[in-house]
């Protein structure tokens, strides 16, 4: 017993716990995206076996907290986050069983304290003679479990069992031929007064329905004027007027007699007065049954076993997930027996009322841009009356309740809020995300740990630390026409104009181009014409313009929906040929699910919508807010479609100046446009010239614009950084290798980058009136500066801290430029507009860069490893060890920062919809990467794997997680079961081969390593 507990609560067993959990959650996203999500829930995430394995690695961790000692005092910086896992478990196990959610639907004007619960009950009650009793359990279907139900209710001394039989989800009724039906005739009428097109239906024996103005029968005749079938031994038919027979394969049609009775065959055409009638299909003893069908809203049929004493009956009950069931009822003599499947009403202690659903919208179009919900919360108990305004990242907190703005009525006069009870869960979990941050943070400055063991023991890194502290970055990206183009010299001309933007700013419109057509192309020029040139154009020749396929639509599946090839469409394609949205009902879709429910197509559609309402803004000219208010100086400015209480020469100005200059443009009358241009700039000098930027601000920005610093630094930054660590590894190779005029050259260059950088901020800092680190751009550019300050700062201690930091700094530049190619130019309040979402987005940024420096580095030392020889053996020896120390605390710190993200992430989940945690494909593959370096990093205490060579293996192999959490995600999981069209995104061949010449050079290191240096290395605490 004791060996076996030994075992169990062994880093072994912990190691094994923790790859068997990874592979759990891994495997059940693709279950998910297969299946659907209760097919996931019910296999993986709410099974027993999945609660026993979460169980079992908190009690090892809790018995290695001893094992260990990491309660002594030097410790406890370790401690606290080991400790945090165990109070984030608490508060998840809280959440489960404890918490819960639901969604309040109201109208305008109602109130109500009711909501209907998201998880599905199946609800029993049992009556006789004013007496009953209840039963509810709780419950989930899904295609790929059996659930099982059966149970026994007890009303006095008689007892009911009731026996779940079958299970039919998304059910449909189909026709099924069956010995003890009746017939039953499917058939097609088309063309008949009153009818709007083609009519698909079925008639059963002695039934009878209108088809148009006429009414047909079958076996019956209920008015002398009916179309009469009937069936003998085969069919027939009479009409009261003339009709005839015609050949679908063409020929001369055969006449048939009114009021006479004709012999008639299925797939035959009968025009009787210009109604045409076909028997599709005909069944001589048919029944209706359910079978599982593929609409997704349909309801669920379950089919019951009921059974008191000796007697047995069947009770069909028709339900499903967030929709309050009807009850089904049979009767046992005097005892009814009630069952419904659904949603369950749960009653709160207040009340909330809907005064106002407010849904903004883009100028010009349907496309929401935004909504809220104006309520007012009455709490009888505690007296209290007071108005709240829902919206999302602003939601209502009242007595443990919290509720989200989710969806909303198509008619637009109702709200659909989302409801969360989980106050102690919640607080619990917070709890444990504050003691883990505090927990690593102090880990990394504690003289007692790991991480800083492993600075003494390298000469090369005694500066990651601080360089944690002030990095940021990522590896990975966030996922012939002939143009009527005005020129270049109007079109620059035109871009020193004055403009507000939508936040009020005054900025040239050099910017307000470069953001919008960045938004509509997600380029910073289109075909090789700068955005100020392709924005005057689109002004001037609007008409043109819609025809160039300019909009990126970045989802395959939506392009061919479109009937476009690549991944660009035009302003028309979105148009169906009566001029109408063809996006409209997808969007309308796409914004009344709740935010936590939309997937990647949804996402990609609000997205494509957005662009087509800015292209349209641009079209229009509803962005040319240029023409100050000549009545008040710092009020809004006008743009040429806007109601402006401005009479005289004035108006005129305004309203017709931009229609001239694009004629102007058109006809190629320069010396016109020129005037024009110069008009406005003299019409805001005279009425605006109080609130816009100076000249020297306003030129400064222009070339801040188009010099566009930043982008061309990070290429720069990766290649002398790349070039920098391949001559080093050299240099290691080879001691005579002359490395300091390389380090010299890469200094200088990136000298002048650090220079060039620095002057870029500054620029922006002098443009924007305030520091920059504002946004997110801002916040990035400004963590790679600080990135090269640290390698010019310690570079004398280490060549590779120069070299790691101008990697990492280019690799912030590019992930700021990712955000920047999609700038927010619209009024949208999208959910991703949060502080949290920020916060989170840039940590875990930060460490995708430093685990893949981590991996590189294991890259380098295999490498190394089949360099060996008896030469220089020891001292490669000693450079893989060197260069493994410095892997070690880049992977520690990347997973603390990767860590901190995730769960920072769960933060803005729960602030925006209520569930900090939902096993989304994205947090859950975040979640198997925490997991699978969190193996790495204690691969050092488990027998058999704690070697260098064993190491760096895993650091390199192990950045396929991250690879699988970004584009994996993105391209082979997220959202495709909910829409099932077309295959995914093959995998790219450069990814095989990637994965081929890896394998191979691990392989061979294997055997370099085995040969020359096999000696396992020991444990360290």
């Amino acid at each position: 017993m004791k060996k076996f507990l030994n075992f169990l609560f062994s880093m072994q067993m912990m190691g094994v716990l923790i790859i068997l959990f990874a592979f759990s959650i891994g495997a059940a996203t693709f279950i998910e995206n297969d299946f659907g999500t209760p097919a996931a829930r019910a296999l993986v995430y709410d099974a027993l076996w999945f609660e026993i394995m979460l169980t079992l690695i908190v009690a090892n961790l809790v018995a290695n907290i001893f094992r260990y000692n990491l309660y002594k005092r030097e410790k406890w910086s370790i401690f606290l986050f080991h400790v945090s896992f165990i109070v984030i478990f608490i508060g998840s196990a809280i959440t489960r069983y404890v918490g819960y959610e639901g969604n309040m639907h109201i109208r305008e004007g109602q109130t109500t304290n009711k909501i209907t619960s998201m998880d599905s009950y199946i609800d029993v009650i049992l009556d006789k003679n004013g007496k009953h009793i209840r039963e509810s359990e709780k419950i989930s279907f899904s295609t790929v479990k059996e659930v099982k139900y059966d149970e026994t209710l007890k009303l006095g001394n008689e007892e009911v069992e009731l026996k779940l039989r079958t299970f039919i989800p998304n059910a449909q009724t189909t026709l099924v031929q069956d010995a003890k039906g009746a017939p039953v005739l499917e058939m097609v009428a088309v063309g008949s007064a009153g009818m709007s097109g083609m009519q698909n239906f079925t008639i059963e024996y002695r039934g009878n329905r209108m088809v148009g103005d006429h009414l047909l029968a079958f076996g019956t005749n209920p008015h002398p004027n009916a179309i009469l079938i009937d069936y003998t031994d085969s069919l027939r038919m009479m009409s009261p007027m003339p009709m005839q027979e015609v050949s679908m394969m063409g020929g001369d049609p055969i006449p048939m007699e009114a009021k006479k009775w004709h012999s008639i065959v299925p797939r035959k055409l009968y025009d009787i007065g210009g109604t045409k009638l076909v028997i599709k299909n005909f069944y001589p003893a048919a029944i209706y049954r359910y079978v599982q069908g593929e609409d997704k809203n349909a309801p669920n049929i379950l089919v019951f076993d009921v059974k008191k004493g000796n007697e047995s009956k069947e009770l069909m009950v028709k339900g499903q997930k967030d929709y309050v069931g009807n009850a089904s009822t049979i009767a046992f003599n005097d005892m009814n027996v009630s069952v419904a499947y659904g949603s369950k009403i749960i009653d709160l202690p207040f009340s909330i009322k809907l005064n106002d659903f407010i849904l903004e919208r883009y100028p010009g179009s349907n496309s929401p841009s935004s909504f809220a919900s104006e309520v007012t919360l009455y709490d009888e108990g505690k007296s209290i009356e007071k108005d709240y305004r829902i919206y999302m990242n602003n939601i209502l907190k009242h007595e443990g309740f919290r509720f989200f703005q989710a969806s909303y009525d198509t008619d637009e006069k109702g709200t659909i809020l989302s409801v969360n009870h989980d106050l102690w869960g919640m607080m619990v979990t917070y709890f444990g995300y504050g003691i883990l941050m505090l927990g690593m943070a102090w880990s990394l400055f504690n003289p007692y740990t790991r991480f800083k063991l492993l600075g003494r023991q390298s000469r090369k890194i005694k500066t990651l630390a601080v360089i944690a502290c002030i990095m940021s970055g990522s590896l990975l990206p966030a996922s012939a026409q002939d143009l009527k183009v005005v020129p270049l010299e109007q079109a620059k001309s035109f871009g020193k104009i004055v403009v507000q933007d939508k936040g009020g700013r005054f900025e040239p419109v050099n910017t307000l181009a470069s953001e919008v057509i960045r938004k509509i192309t997600k380029k910073g020029q289109f075909k090789g014409y700068p955005a100020e040139q392709v924005f005057l154009s689109m002004i001037a020749s609007p008409q043109q313009w819609q025809q160039v396929q300019m909009i990126k639509v970045g989802n395959s599946e939506l392009a061919r929906e479109l009937g476009v090839s690549g991944k660009y469409a035009s302003f028309t394609d979105f148009l169906d040929e009566k001029g109408q949205y063809k996006l409209s009902k997808k969007v309308q879709d796409a914004y009344s699910k709740k935010p936590a429910q939309r997937k990647g197509y949804d996402k990609e559609i609000i997205s494509v919508d957005e662009r087509i309402n800015i292209t349209y803004m641009v079209f229009t000219g509803e962005f040319l807010k240029i023409f100050p208010n000549p009545n008040d100086s710092m009020g809004e400015w006008y743009n040429p479609t806007a109601q402006i209480d401005v009479r005289g020469d004035d108006s005129l100005f305004i309203k017709k100046s931009i229609v001239m200059l694009g004629q102007a443009l058109n006809h190629n009358d320069l010396a016109g446009a020129d005037s024009y241009i110069s008009g406005i700039k003299k019409y805001q000098q005279k009425f605006g010239s109080e609130v816009m930027p100076s000249a020297t601000k306003q030129n400064i920005e222009i070339q801040y614009n188009n010099i566009n610093i930043f982008k061309k630094l990070f290429p720069i930054y990766l290649m002398v950084g790349f070039f920098l660590i391949i001559f080093l590894v050299v240099h290691l190779m080879k001691p005579g290798f002359p490395i300091k005029w390389m380090v010299r050259i890469a200094m200088l260059i990136l000298g002048v980058g650090f220079i060039l950088h620095t002057g870029g901020l500054a620029a922006r800092w002098y443009i924007s009136g305030h520091a920059p680190w504002s946004n997110g751009f801002e916040t990035m550019t400004f963590i790679a500066w600080g990135c090269l300050l640290a390698g010019f700062i310690f570079v004398k201690k280490s060549d590779f801290a120069l070299a790691a930091t101008a990697i990492l700094a280019g690799l912030a530049l590019f992930v700021a430029h990712l955000s920047w190619m999609s700038p927010e130019v619209t009024n949208l309040v999208p959910v991703l507009k949060s502080y949290w979402l920020t916060i989170h987005v840039a940590i875990i940024t930060s460490s995708y860069s430093f685990l893949a420096l981590a991996a590189i580095l294991g890259i380098i030392n295999l490498v190394l490893y089949n360099l060996q020889n008896k030469v220089n053996i020891d001292r490669i020896t000693n450079n893989i060890n060197d260069l493994s120390r410095i892997s070690e605390m880049t992977m520690t710190i990347g997973l603390y920062f990767l860590t901190i993200g995730t769960f920072l992430g769960g933060i803005w989940a729960n602030e925006s919809w209520g569930r900090y945690w939902g096993w989304d494909p994205k947090e859950t593959w975040a979640l198997v990467s925490i997991l699978v370096y969190s193996f790495i990093l204690h691969m050092r205490f488990i027998p058999g794997l704690k070697s260098v060579y064993a190491f760096n293996i895993a650091s390199v192999w192990g950045y396929s997680a991250i690879l699988m959490t970004y584009f994996g995600v993105n391209y082979y999981l997220a959202g495709l079961h909910s829409y099932a069209k077309g295959d995914p995104v093959p995998v790219p061949t450069w990814v095989y081969y990637t994965v081929i010449i890896v394998l191979a050079l691990s392989i061979a290191a294997f055997f370099s390593y085995k040969k020359h240096n096999y000696v396992p290395e020991e444990s360290e605490a």
